[in-house]
């Protein structure tokens, strides 16, 4: 019996667009993501997680991957959900929603465009979405400002989650200022990518920054010599 392909196979490792719950809709993976999905339900339980951050230790722990197909299911769902990249340094949702990185949330903050203009609609996807917009140097400014607190706010009255893409804990300072505009974090681990007193370190600077951590997931998960071959398992532990 042959083993079945890798679905986050090297030559996809840079499509952000491949969006697996979509396209492999039956397959174990996007099996995965929808018990993180019901998991995430039955944490928010009481209905009072609306906004969450997603973050990581490092890059390339599929921080980005994780948070566009669990905005794609709950779109399936009938929930709507808008995804935000706050990865100022290093944007990718663009790439998810083939969509250039213009209009978006710098442009917004600074007047150049109207809050009509920055929250743009994905058909294939079902979702709605706001990439970064214009580079800006004055990252953490952009992270502070007054007029994002509202922005977040305002949106807070149309939809049922708002899901903020984050950049990593140990990289840069700008998740604890993202974690301020959320009700909670949802804490990305790559199997064999961060060690463990980098994400011990990371989740503690997460804590002591009073930061509510919904859960952790587990990715890149080496499944060798299982049912399903060698592939990638999200998996999902609520945070007490």
């Amino acid at each position: 019996m042959s083993k079945k392909k890798n679905i986050f196979a090297p030559d996809r490792n840079e499509r952000y667009d491949y969006i697996v719950t979509k396209e492999q809709p039956l397959s174990y993976t996007a099996e995965s993501f929808q018990k993180v999905l019901i998991n995430l339900d039955y944490a928010n339980i009481d209905n009072k997680i609306k906004v969450i951050e997603f973050t990581s230790t490092l890059a390339s722990e599929g921080k980005s991957t994780f948070v566009s197909n669990l905005a794609y299911l709950m779109g399936q769902k009938n929930k709507k959900v808008l995804l935000i990249d706050l990865d100022l340094r290093k944007p990718k949702g663009h790439r998810v929603f083939n969509s250039p990185n213009k209009d978006g949330l710098t442009d917004y903050l600074s007047g150049k465009i109207p809050f009509e203009a920055v929250v743009k609609h994905s058909d294939e996807f079902g979702i709605d979405f706001i990439v970064t917009g214009e580079k800006t140097s004055s990252v953490v400014n952009v992270l502070e400002a007054q007029k994002l607190v509202d922005l977040i706010n305002r949106l807070r009255e149309v939809y049922d989650y708002i899901l903020l893409d984050a950049p990593p804990v140990i990289a840069v300072s700008d998740a604890l200022y993202i974690s301020k505009l959320a009700d909670g974090v949802i804490f990305v681990v790559a199997q064999n990518v961060a060690k463990k007193n980098l994400v011990r370190e990371a989740i503690q600077t997460l804590k002591h920054s009073n930061i509510h951590i919904i859960g952790t997931v587990l990715t890149q998960v080496n499944l060798k010599g299982g049912e399903y071959g060698y592939g990638y398992d999200y998996s999902y532990k609520y945070e007490e």
